[in-house]
Formats: C-alpha cells, structure tokens, sequence
C-alpha cells in the first residue's frame, strides 16, 4: 500500500497533536480512495478532472472559501510551470522570513490546489494562519469566480508554456501517478509515444478540460482575462531566458520590492536543480517510504524535437491557429528565438 502522507503530513506538523491526528486519519482513507483504489474522472460543468481533484471542492472554492487580500493563485494546465511560479512566488513573498518560507513550502499536493482533495483541507488553510496564501489550480476560465477574487484583493497569476513541450511534459508525467496503473488508464498513459500522444492530442485525456478538448482551450478561455487588473499572464520559455527580469515582474505584481540581492537569492534558490533536491530531500524526510513523482525532470526547452513526429509537430501548429489564431499568443518553441510578448 503505498503511504500518502508526504500530501498532507508536512503542512500537518503545524498544528496541534489533537488536529494531526484528527486529519492524518481523514486524508490518509480519502487520498487512498481516490487516488489508487477508486481513481475516477469526475466533472463539473462538462468539464474533467484527474483523480483527487474534486468538483465539490471546486464549487467551494467558488461559492463559499474567501481569500485573504493578497494572497496568490498560480493558474495554469499542467506541466506548464505550476510548481516554479509557486515558488517564486513564495520566496519573493518569504524571502526575509525563513521560518514562514519553510512553512509555506509544507503545504503542498492536498493543500496548494483549490480542488484537489476534501473540502476540509480549507479548515487546516484556516489553522495554519498565513496572512497571504500562496495556491495553485488548473481549473479552467469559466470554474474561477473572478468577480470574488478581484473584491477580496487576491492576484492571479497564469502560467503559459508552448504546447509541444507541455506535451512531452504530461507524457513524462502522467506515467508516474499513483493511478497510471489502473486498467482505466494504462492503455491511455501508454509508454508507446505515438499512441500517448495521438490520444492526448484528441483531447482523450480529459485533462481539465471538456472531452476532445485540451491545453489550447484552457488558454482560449483565460485569454479574456490578460487585462484584468489583478491577472499577470505569464510564459514559461520568458522566465527560462530571463529568470532576473522574471522575478522583477512578478514582484511589482505583487506588491513586494526586493533589492538586486534578493533577486539574485530568489533565482538561485528556485533554480530547477534548486528545487529537485530541495523535493527530494523533503520527501525523503517525510519517510523513506514514499514514492518520490516525478514533478522535476528536466524543465526544458525546446525538448519536443526529440519525441514528436513531424506530423504531431504540424497537428499541434495547425491546432494552434485554429483555436489560437484570433489572439495575439504567441509561442516560442527554442530559446534561441525571440523573447514572447507577454
């Protein structure tokens, strides 16, 4: 049986021996349940999610949990850079307060995603007392309550990564959860690549999105919101070749000013081998049992040359005018070609 407590036990460590004990036993049956034993694809709205994330939990966020003003929610698909604008954030957040940075990085998996596991998670959020909130969520455009969040003062940040690379990322990735396994999937998250990516790129994933839809809708549908005042679109491929000027960006966003020491910290400490190790000494902490995912494994760019085939790689440019064509999106596929306009 494989131990989930890497999900909930850190950000758990902060609270009382009466509270730990009370929720390790709450998410320990619920993450079993729904992320090995009963793994289904459940919707909201037409839309789908992945195992353990949950439309109830969803329509709390929207309807009934308030932000804090301030605090921060990293929208994204995945695999397109969720986990590295986290964590600039919370170091350009937390930077001179390593005590509330290591407290922030606790809360992860079950406590970073607005619909990811119970509802209750929200009353650990409450005990834990950050007066700015660092969260993430894939969820699409039309499942955020945008008018609630731009009341209560709370930014919104959006992560961009071109689709080719996104590609390979899920496929590398999508292998390595607890329910890849299952027969409901194995076939889907095949290591055969023309087949993963034939499938995916039909949108048979049901990735956050409705089926036969995928990466390129999600960013359709947040598009509408480039100009809202407490929205900051931002791409991937811009913080690889720029990360200094990235952190700049995203702090002035925030409200927060660093000196150039601070950004020079910030860029070392979230560097991609940074935070590999940093993960893997933190679960490895957290017991010798875990399965270490696969969240980090090279963060490139441009490494979709070597797993799609010339025909994949026309499909998702013809895709891209398609759906994209009426915005002024645009991706960069090598970083050697020029910055996107953000």
């Amino acid at each position: 049986m494989m131990d989930f407590t890497f999900a909930y036990g850190p950000a758990l460590s902060y609270l009382s021996e009466e509270d730990q004990q009370k929720y390790s036993v709450e998410f320990k049956k619920y993450l079993q349940k729904a992320w090995k034993e009963d793994a289904t694809q459940k919707e909201w709205k037409g839309y789908y999610f992945l195992p353990a994330f949950e439309p109830v939990t969803a329509q709390f966020a929207y309807n009934q949990w308030n932000p804090n003003k301030g605090d921060v929610i990293v929208a994204s698909y995945p695999k397109t850079g969720t986990i590295w604008m986290r964590e600039l954030v919370r170091h350009i957040l937390y930077c001179h307060d390593k005590e509330l940075l290591e407290k922030a990085k606790a809360t992860m998996f079950l406590f970073s995603f607005l619909s990811f596991g119970q509802e209750s998670k929200y009353d650990v959020l409450k005990k834990l007392n950050f007066s700015r909130n660092v969260l993430a969520t894939h969820l699409p455009a039309p499942l955020i309550n945008f008018k609630k969040y731009e009341e209560k003062g709370a930014k919104i940040i959006y992560m961009m990564r071109n689709p080719k690379d996104q590609a390979v990322s899920w496929y590398h990735f999508s292998k390595t959860q607890p329910y890849a396994g299952l027969p409901s999937y194995k076939d889907m998250y095949t290591a055969d690549k023309k087949k993963f990516f034939d499938s995916y790129f039909a949108g048979e994933h049901k990735l956050f999105a409705k089926k036969g839809e995928g990466y390129l809708e999600h960013l359709k549908e947040w598009y509408p919101h480039q100009n809202d005042s407490n929205v900051l679109f931002a791409f991937y491929e811009d913080l690889k070749k720029d990360i200094n000027q990235g952190i700049r960006k995203v702090a002035k966003f925030l409200d927060v000013t660093l000196s150039d020491e601070d950004v020079e910290m910030i860029a070392e400490k979230t560097s991609f081998n940074s935070m590999k190790e940093s993960t893997r000494q933190r679960q490895n902490i957290q017991t010798q049992k875990v399965r270490v995912f696969k969240i980090f494994r090279k963060g490139a760019v441009g490494e979709w040359r070597n797993y799609l085939t010339l025909e994949q790689s026309k499909l998702i440019d013809e895709k891209v005018q398609k759906i994209l064509g009426n915005t002024n999106l645009k991706f960069v596929y090598d970083l050697d070609k020029t910055r996107c306009n953000l």
